[in-house]
């Protein structure tokens, strides 16, 4: 069994989380992490090796592009905008490893962002709110909101 263990009593850097992946194996870092779960895990065993190369790449991409600098956020967000402009997930027709290491990299992006730009970039503000809805995606993250207003659901709160 696979767990996460503290940092503190490893070498490598206090943010690099390690993965025990028991045996006396030892991952660190979080795209060497996500690469190994998309390897070994059952959820993703049945990718096919398109699927598998793809999900890499978005981890790649979420850790090499991803970042605070304003104007490298808006040429991302563009570039997923229109990426997923028919797509549901990034990969496959279903949940990778590659949504949730992308979920996790722009969380702070999108707490950042006004109403007006979630709205300017509805394809993955649509995937993002999506993502969000899965707590054991999300885990101690906050939601964020999207919608000023709540949509009435015909449940009367009385």
């Amino acid at each position: 069994m696979m767990t996460l263990i503290d940092t503190t009593s490893c070498s490598t850097s206090q943010s690099d989380p390690i993965l025990d992946a028991g045996n006396g194996k030892k991952i660190s870092g979080l795209s060497n992490i996500a690469k190994h779960l998309l390897r070994v895990s059952d959820d993703f065993k049945n990718l096919s090796l398109e699927e598998r190369i793809a999900a890499e790449q978005w981890i790649e991409y979420a850790r090499t592009e991803v970042s605070t600098d304003k104007e490298a956020v808006r040429m991302v967000l563009k570039e997923l905008n229109a990426y997923l402009q028919d797509k549901v997930f990034f990969v496959a027709d279903r949940l990778t490893v590659a949504d949730v290491f992308m979920f996790h990299s722009l969380h702070a992006v999108f707490a950042r962002l006004t109403f007006q730009e979630k709205e300017k970039h509805i394809n993955v503000s649509r995937w993002f709110s999506n993502i969000q809805r899965e707590q054991a995606v999300r885990q101690n993250l906050s939601g964020v909101t999207f919608l000023r207003t709540p949509v009435y659901d015909g449940v009367a709160a009385h």
